[in-house]
């Protein structure tokens, strides 16, 4: 097949792990014998450029984390060359089918262009509440601004702006024909809140590399110590905060002076400086380490090195690829419920589990692990096993794979 993949992000520029997930299906499905090619972002880069494979061409609505009003001015003019080099693409490559994997911050009219040129036979994979999310330009002039005469001034423009994005937003309905969910989670969210007809919709769980992620071969890490660690973005609704009070109520009994938390990951430089003021003020510089990004190839050995993972996200998550990878390690997982995360992290078998934004939950069930050995070791091999057996990378290209044959035939009919 000829499978044009269609993503917000691409590495190396990626926020997260699911946008990581897009090359490793990308580099398996060319190891399979397809023939593919990526439209992604210009996100990491100052101005539109190709490379072999991968055209990074595409307009983001906008900034990340600040948002500017130049995006506002400049979205109708990013928005023609957004549909330009869609038309453009699918006419040089010639796609059979196109997977669409991540559209968080870009126009709908990018997704609307595919389905019109290539009916049927376009796939999307969909872990987040884009589809009925709503869109940065919209949020901006929905929210009050800080200063008082800028908040005037949004006030009077907001009504006229909103209406405008709307109208626009109405000239790209999608059919989504063919939407693969990462989780039940996700299906049931899409169902209820997009108007997605089921049938439309299958759970394709996503996998890791379980031949990488793997236990230490000759486990080094201190048995003295309990360490402890988050690996992901750093943004609120990640719940870092909560690690970081969990922690300071940790460190008021001496008797669990051994544990130690590595915080690894960037995000919006905000909530970062946030953190680390509130590790400042608790003292706690010397048990909370802050790593920074770390480069895809090195996080096995990360892993490796720690016992717990801390995940304290506060906000829906879909199926969090970190918690996986982390299983598949032999870490010990603790860890919010949200969203899809039920369906990997189970209470007592895989893991421990505690209310989002708990910090003293969290602390208590960091303590029962520290005081019960035994229980951790246990878990951690429950974890792996249950990685192997439902999670695992090769299955979910199996399917995907599958899922893209039967939209490709809809163009040799």
């Amino acid at each position: 097949m000829r499978i044009l993949f269609i993503s917000a992000f691409y590495p190396p520029h990626v926020v997260g792990g699911w946008e990581q997930l897009v090359h490793d299906i990308n580099v398996r499905l060319q190891a399979r014998g397809h023939t593919t090619h990526v439209l992604t972002s210009t996100h990491g880069i100052d101005a539109p450029a190709s490379e072999t494979g991968v055209g990074r061409r595409l307009w983001l609505e906008s900034d990340l984390y600040h948002y500017r009003l130049r995006d506002f001015w400049e979205h109708k003019s990013r928005l023609r060359q957004n549909l330009a080099h869609v038309r453009q693409t699918i006419a040089a490559f010639a796609p059979d089918v196109i997977f669409i994997h991540v559209m968080w911050n870009l126009t709908p009219g990018i997704a609307w262009q595919a389905e019109q040129l290539c009916p049927g036979r376009v796939v999307y994979y969909v872990a987040n509440d884009w589809p009925h999310a709503i869109d940065p330009h919209t949020a901006f002039w929905q929210d009050p601004a800080q200063n008082s005469l800028l908040n005037t001034v949004k006030q009077l423009l907001a009504p006229w702006s909103v209406r405008m994005i709307r109208r626009e937003k109405e000239q790209f309905p999608l059919n989504f024909e063919r939407v693969l969910c990462v989780s039940n989670a996700v299906k049931k969210d899409l169902a209820v809140n997009a108007n997605i007809p089921p049938e439309n919709m299958a759970v394709v769980y996503n996998g890791v590399e379980t031949d990488l992620f793997i236990p230490p071969a000759n486990d080094t890490r201190p048995t003295d110590e309990l360490k402890l660690l988050y690996a992901g973005s750093l943004v609120d609704h990640k719940g870092v905060h909560t690690a970081v009070e969990a922690m300071a109520l940790l460190a008021q009994d001496p008797a669990l002076a051994h544990i130690s938390l590595t915080i690894a990951g960037g995000g919006h430089p905000d909530y970062e400086a946030q953190l680390r003021q509130r590790v400042e003020q608790a003292g706690l510089q010397a048990r909370i380490h802050f790593a920074g990004r770390i480069p895809r190839e090195q996080m096995p050995n990360l892993l490796q090195q720690h016992h717990v993972l801390i995940f304290p996200s506060i906000w829906e998550e879909p199926l969090a690829r970190m918690t996986q990878e982390a299983m598949a390690t032999e870490m010990t997982i603790v860890s919010t419920l949200t969203g899809g995360t039920g369906e990997l992290v189970v209470e007592g078998e895989t893991g421990l589990t505690f209310p989002p934004d708990d910090a003293a939950a969290l602390a208590r069930r960091v303590k029962e692990l520290a005081l019960a050995p035994d229980l951790r070791v246990r878990l951690a091999q429950q974890g792996r096993a249950a990685v192997l057996a439902r999670f695992d990378l090769n299955r979910m290209i199996d399917e995907i794979e599958a899922h893209l044959g039967e939209a490709s035939s809809n163009g040799h009919a």
